[in-house]
């Protein structure tokens, strides 16, 4: 042999060595961004016995059958090209599986042949001690139901569990099967019973996150946990079926609940009406986020250790006294923020002042200052002594759509009485009702409430919404608040007499304007 064809051989060996020789996390980890299709997998195990190896025993398999077509052939290749490779596997373990599955075929038989393999994928990766296991399983229209396989909630090792079944149901594990779950999220899932929240309160010593979305066929749902740290829960749009929402947990820190119904469907149908009820023992609570309906019933609790909360409710006429015990039990939050139905209902009640001592920033999204929400804001700014942060955020998603219902409900007067009349006498009303708002509130009836809340106020965000009641309030803050370092005002082109404002206020303050025009969407 020359040298040549020596020094040949020898620098390919060395080429070769240099990936032999790597530790498998490194040669794992160089695997992984192949992971997510098959075809490259089985390719990089052809080069050489390392490299089948490491692909053979790479931790992380992706499984994802969403774009491939409804093509039997191409199905059964994939089925079959899987089920080889988990087999050639053996035990190594897995730590992460995904399997992203679409039954397309309209084949009955197919179909149960299709659920049967990717169970048995799942039940491979229970026995090769998964730890982290996401599940999209999505049976389209199709006349089936995709069941959970049980052995998932026997699973020792299982750590995280995310299910997706569009609508498919999970059968409650038995309560003597104890679990080290600490993440479990189920989304468009439909539960038999409550029997799934009693595991979770018997079973589930480890969990630290549980996240519902779109979660049907439940009455009640009931948790005690003493590990839990996160909870949210997000019902299908106009839900009916959830009448009690009931935790106890000592360590959690994050609550976000999405809850909307139709509040009158009950007596527009002459049923019962339902008794719907939230109760909660979380007494070092952090974040609160509840969005959707107010309920007949509640039970917050002192929550003392509360510093963020979200309160974006839709509360009745005669809502407002419980509305009141809601703002007490958050009383001491030090960031706020409220839509324009919450910050109203408030004032309902009477002017009694909101006791909102400890907040520190308060947001307020809303569509316009009119009587209604000026009365509401005062009642809660009397409440406020060491406010620091102030937004008055515009709510243009809500202002639009209430613009296309109104129009909307003129075009069906005009049409059915043959008329304008009815819509010229609305305009003038409003326009009425727009002037005689805007002489009310100007900055002298702003300085009549004695509002202490404005002497440590650093900083204001004010969208300039519809009519001249922003830029007067604007306008107070800025001549009134001697601590103010910045206010930003967000405006649209029509409001040419900002900078006339600015000007002017200026002179009496030290605060850094700053204007913003706002984007069209």
């Amino acid at each position: 042999m020359t040298s040549c064809q020596v020094q040949g051989a020898s620098s390919e060996s060395i080429m070769m060595d240099r990936f032999s020789d790597l530790p498998d996390e490194i040669g794992h980890h160089i695997i992984s961004f192949l992971s997510d299709s098959l075809r490259n997998l089985i390719q990089v195990g052809a080069v050489s016995k390392r490299c089948r190896k490491l692909y053979l025993s790479v931790p992380s398999i992706i499984i994802d059958a969403s774009s491939v077509a409804d093509c039997t052939k191409l199905r059964v290749r994939l089925l079959n090209s899987w089920d080889r490779y988990l087999f050639h596997r053996g035990n190594n373990k897995i730590e992460r599986l995904s399997i992203y599955w679409v039954f397309r075929t309209s084949w009955e038989a197919k179909i149960s042949d299709e659920y049967f393999r990717v169970t048995t994928w799942i039940q491979n990766a229970v026995r090769c001690n998964v730890e982290v296991l996401h599940l999209d399983l999505n049976q389209y229209d199709l006349r089936m139901t995709v069941v959970l396989p049980s052995c998932i909630f026997l699973c020792r090792s299982l750590r995280t569990l995310s299910v997706n079944l569009y609508m498919g149901k999970i059968q409650s594990p038995n309560l003597s099967f104890s679990s080290n779950l600490h993440y479990l999220k189920l989304k468009y899932v439909r539960l038999k019973d409550d029997g799934i929240f009693k595991w979770i309160s018997y079973s589930c010593k480890c969990i630290k996150e549980l996240h519902l979305e779109k979660v049907i066929g439940i009455k009640d749902i009931k948790i005690e946990s003493s590990s839990l740290e996160s909870f949210s829960l997000l019902l299908p749009f106009q839900n009916y079926e959830l009448w009690d929402l009931s935790i106890s947990a000592e360590k959690l820190e994050d609550i976000c609940i999405y809850w909307q119904f139709d509040s009158r469907r009950d007596s527009k149908f002459h049923l019962l009406p339902r008794i719907r009820s939230l109760n909660l023992f979380a007494p070092k609570l952090k974040k609160f986020k509840w969005s959707g309906n107010f309920l007949n019933h509640h039970h917050l609790g002192n929550l003392m250790c509360l510093e963020e909360a979200d309160i974006f409710l839709m509360p009745d006429l005669d809502d407002s006294s419980n509305l009141f015990e809601v703002l007490c039990s958050i009383c001491m939050v030090k960031v706020l923020t409220l839509n324009e139905e919450t910050t109203k209902a408030l004032c309902r009640g009477g002017s009694l002042p909101v006791p909102l001592d400890s907040i520190r920033y308060l947001s307020l999204h809303v569509t316009n200052l009119n009587a209604d929400l000026v009365a509401a804001m005062v009642s809660i700014f009397r409440g406020i002594t060491y406010l620091n942060t102030l937004c008055i955020m515009s709510d243009l998603s809500k202002s639009s759509v209430s613009g296309s219902e109104y129009d909307s409900d003129i075009e069906e007067v005009v049409e059915d009485n043959d008329t304008e009349e009815e819509d010229n006498e609305t305009k003038e009303e409003n326009a009425t009702e727009k002037e005689n708002n805007e002489s009310r509130f100007n900055v002298e009836y702003w300085k009549s409430q004695n509002l202490t809340f404005i002497y440590q106020l650093k900083e204001v965000r004010i969208d300039l919404l519809d009519g001249n009641n922003e830029l007067e309030f604007a306008r107070y803050i800025l001549e009134n608040a001697p601590s103010l370092e910045k206010m930003v005002i967000i405006q649209s082109p029509q409001h040419s007499d900002v900078v006339e404002m600015v000007t002017k206020s200026k002179m009496m303050s030290n605060a850094t304007v700053v204007l913003q025009e706002r984007q069209s969407s």
